[in-house]
């Protein structure tokens, strides 16, 4: 049996109210939408709840066999996950600069769920705001509950769902998005970053980060337009 897990986060304000959407698809045949809020959190904590969530459905599901593809717009949750994790756990959560990491205990239980899946989950990027159908569907979720706001969440057959759940989205790879030309006249995505006592926070217009880093002495922040720039930018700040 295979699951395929899309999902996504947001918050309005960054910290502040957010909310997350987990599109859950079950050998193609089967769709759960999953989605809630919270009244005070983070961006990146709802990345990880988003894919916390999935999981946990999926594991309630008490197939003794089966496997995981997950899609989701974070770098950080991918990095983190593959990469990050088993460096923090072996230095007792403490990151490369000897603090402690951030989003600890999401991370803790997103380990512990991966652990239980019995084949390795095959994880894989794909660029946010892109029209692909299952990233946009968890991002309008998301933002509905980031808003407090009410939202339908599908459960039923996929034949009756919003997209064809046959045809996968168009993955990246995280590394590479810098050398990759546009079409002529389309504009390019970008975003912020900002590192403030060793957390970091990601924004998607310069006025949401200005008004977190404008008059704090210490702290640091860049515009980037690509996943490379921005896993480039994240290592030259030691995360």
């Amino acid at each position: 049996m295979k699951f395929i897990l899309y999902t996504d986060g947001a918050c309005s304000g960054n910290p502040g109210p957010g909310g997350f959407g987990s599109i859950v698809i079950a050998d193609l045949k089967y769709v759960t939408e999953l989605g809630a809020a919270y009244q005070q959190t983070t961006n990146n904590r709802m990345e990880l709840q988003a894919v916390i969530s999935g999981l946990k459905f999926i594991l309630l599901q008490k197939n003794k066999s089966f496997e995981v593809q997950v899609y989701t717009d974070s770098v950080y949750v991918i990095r983190g996950i593959t990469q990050w994790v088993f460096g923090w756990k072996r230095n007792g959560w403490k990151n490369s600069t000897g603090t402690a990491v951030v989003n600890q205990d999401l991370w803790e239980e997103l380990l512990s769920l991966v652990q239980q899946i019995p084949t390795q989950i095959k994880w894989a990027y794909v660029r946010g705001h892109n029209n692909d159908p299952g990233n946009e569907r968890c991002d309008e979720i998301a933002v509905a509950y980031s808003k407090q706001t009410s939202v339908y969440l599908y459960d039923g057959n996929a034949a009756e769902y919003l997209f064809d759940v046959t045809v996968p989205p168009r993955t990246e790879e995280m590394t590479d998005h810098a050398n990759r030309q546009k079409p002529t006249g389309e504009k390019k995505s970008s975003w912020y970053l900002s590192l403030i006592n060793g957390v970091v926070t990601k924004y998607a217009t310069w006025s949401e980060c200005e008004a977190q880093v404008k008059g704090r002495p210490g702290v640091k922040f860049k515009k980037v337009s690509s996943a490379s720039e921005e896993t480039d930018l994240l290592k030259s700040w030691g995360k």
